[in-house]
């Protein structure tokens, strides 16, 4: 607030300067609204004093009335359009109400009267981030950045627009010139955060964040920067408690709520996660990911068609959002719409990173990064005659299912087939004869693409082979046991009887294991209770040492610490009468290899290739039985009902 550039007056001109003087002083004492005060008697003087209309916006917009600093701006500007300050206080308050492109055109203003005026630029390149127009707010700030001596404001902005773009290494660098300048810049440590959270080093994110809290404890910024990473690390409880700080302190935004539906989301409280989403939404209709986010809690509440909506909505924000059309691609083949979500699917195979709360698969790209390390892509071409790689991706669950495609490949005449897979499973598959040759892909090197005339991923099989629901190669078991290794294990399964496979957790890293795995061992006890059969534990990493305790009421065989493999995993599945495994790469080996296998399935997040309502699954038919939760975490229901199938199973294999 200041009495510069005040309109010329007449004989109350000295009385109007006394009293701007002491609404300065007011006003700079903390006193808004005695500053207010003293502004209105001199307005009483003279109506059209541009000085005091224009220290009335800045009072205004210090007692939270934007309409009647809108109304002093505007006036004063009216009277005295060549002001840029003016303008760029407008500016200021239109980008706090939430008006960027008004805003925009206000700072505009200011700087074609000064073209140099480095606060409207720096204004405006903040408003173009809330726009995310990333570009043009990076130029505007790396221009600034070497026109002044103390760049730290402008550093810390261009973090935010180079995190905008997913330059994380980029922005870090931005952030630590910025603290170089000012160590104790809140805007810099909050961004530094965000792009060391990005770049895998969360750490040094809450280290961060807690820097700015430890001086700023109602920063909303930070908090919410805190509790999204603490949400991401699975800490809920720490989570909500930011999130309700950063409400508390920092109101309502579309960010606070898009957070919050996540939080309710990964709670499973999905009414609410899509109340929250929904008003992120209303709030900033363009904001990124929110239609995303929409879609997967409608798809978990099993509004499909309102799900694909929402879908669709986020693609026609961003055509390229491959998180949207991933996720409408898993939708899609949940439903069976095998024609569409196959053409989907192919997103996976897409460059580059995917931003913000992705659930996604990629083909693995450390062998794929440029476009000489790989032979053409295949189409579906003719492939009389060729040497050709099929590459698997995703998990060991992933490689045994679509492995049956192999044989559909050579069909079409190819040469010479090589496979392409993980250590743990290429002995398994090298004793299936699928490929005439099966390597590590961590063997691949880029000189090798030489060797082949045409690749594909094995998950784009399906698409190629035009898969629908009721043309799935599902003939089986497609997967056989090596009998050196199945004459090995059998004496350790001991003398003849009835015996089932358990296997109660899957990886740890699985971005849906809460919901997936069984809390451990304890919860299929209840199984104990049946008798004449011999449990064997098939349970490989976490939780599989819950094993090793001998209790005399629980008839458990322990193997899991001994299995080098999946070749070992075959060997011991086919000497079993039945498997019972959570939906992890075991239930697929066992299910392959014919062996009776009953998968438990979580509500939430089940996975697509068990399609909907369905016990049965046509890629493993006649062998599959799919029991599933009744509502979300309700094991103690699923394993009710496994102990009655078991009772009657065990009757049915004694008749």
């Amino acid at each position: 607030m200041g009495a510069a550039n005040e309109h010329p007056g007449g004989s109350s001109e000295p009385e109007i300067t006394a009293l701007t003087h002491d609404a300065v002083e007011h006003f700079r004492a903390g006193r808004p609204s005695e500053a207010m005060a003293t502004i209105e008697r001199g307005l009483t003087l003279n109506p059209d004093h541009f000085g005091l209309l224009n220290n009335k916006g800045l009072c205004a917009m210090r007692l939270g009335d934007s309409a009647a600093a809108e109304a002093a701006y505007r006036r004063a500007l009216a009277i005295q359009p060549n002001f840029p300050e003016g303008w760029n206080n407008l500016g200021n308050l239109l980008a706090a109400t939430q008006r960027p492109g008004d805003a925009e055109a206000a700072y505009r203003s200011a700087i074609a009267i000064r073209p140099d005026y480095s606060n409207a630029r720096f204004n405006l390149a903040r408003v173009l981030i809330f726009q995310r127009r990333w570009p043009e707010s990076e130029g505007i700030l790396l221009d600034l950045i070497r026109h002044t001596s103390s760049p730290h404001g402008a550093c810390a902005a261009l973090a935010a627009a180079r995190i905008g773009q997913g330059k994380y290494e980029e922005a870090e660098d931005a952030c630590r010139r910025a603290l170089s300048f000012h160590p104790d810049n809140v805007d810099a440590l909050c961004n530094l955060g965000l792009a060391v959270a990005k770049l895998h080093r969360p750490d040094e994110a809450f280290a961060a964040y807690a820097k700015v809290l430890e001086t700023h404890p109602d920063n909303p910024n930070a908090l919410l920067n805190r509790a999204n990473l603490l949400l991401e690390c699975r800490r809920i409880e720490e989570a909500e408690a930011d999130y309700a700080h950063a409400l508390r302190v920092g109101g309502d935004s579309a960010s606070l709520r898009f957070g919050l539906g996540n939080l309710r989301w990964h709670q499973a409280r999905l009414a609410e996660a899509e109340s929250h989403f929904r008003e992120a939404i209303r709030l900033d209709p363009g904001f990124p990911m929110a239609w995303n986010n929409l879609g997967g809690v409608l798809h978990a509440m099993q509004r499909h068609a309102d799900a694909e909506h929402a879908f669709r909505r986020e693609l026609a924000r961003d055509g390229r959002n491959r998180d949207a059309r991933w996720n409408l691609a898993l939708m899609l083949l949940a439903l069976g719409r095998y024609e569409a979500g196959w053409q989907a699917y192919e997103v996976r195979l897409g460059p580059g990173d995917i931003a913000g709360n992705s659930k996604v698969f990629l083909v693995e790209t450390s062998a794929i990064s440029t476009a000489h390390a790989m032979p053409d892509l295949w189409r579906g071409d003719d492939l009389g005659g060729k040497r050709v790689l099929a590459w698997s991706e995703g998990g060991f669950g992933d490689e045994i299912q679509f492995v049956r495609y192999l044989p559909l490949l050579r069909s079409k005449g190819v040469r010479h087939l090589t496979l392409a897979c993980k250590p743990e499973t290429k002995a398994l598959f090298e004793h299936q004869g699928f490929a005439d040759q099966v390597i590590c892909k961590e063997d691949w090197q880029s000189r090798m693409a030489d060797e082949f005339d045409g690749w594909c991923p094995l998950m784009s099989l399906p698409l190629r082979f035009g898969t629908r629901l009721d043309s799935i190669p599902a003939s089986l078991p497609y997967l056989k046991a090596n009998p050196e290794l199945v004459a090995r294990w059998k004496p350790r399964l001991g003398a003849p009887g009835l015996r089932v496979g358990l296997v109660w957790g899957g990886n740890p890293r699985h971005e849906n294991d809460p919901a997936r795995s069984l809390p451990g061992l304890a919860t299929l006890a209840p199984l104990w209770s049946v008798p004449d059969i011999r449990f064997v534990s098939l349970q490989k990493g976490e939780g599989e040492n819950e094993a090793l305790d001998s209790l005399p009421d629980r008839p458990l065989l322990h193997l899991g610490t001994d299995i080098a493999d999946f070749a070992d995993t075959a060997a011991i599945v086919g000497q079993l009468d039945l498997v019972i495994s959570v939906d992890t790469s075991s239930a697929h080996l066992a299910a392959a290899s014919g062996t009776a296998t009953w998968v438990l399935l979580p509500k939430t997040g089940t996975d697509w290739r068990w399609l909907l309502d369905r016990e049965d699954s046509p890629w493993y038919p006649g062998v599959a039985r799919l029991f599933r939760q009744d509502s979300a975490g309700d094991w103690e229901g699923v394993v009710s009902r496994l102990v009655a199938a078991l009772q009657e199973w065990r009757q049915d294999r004694s008749r």
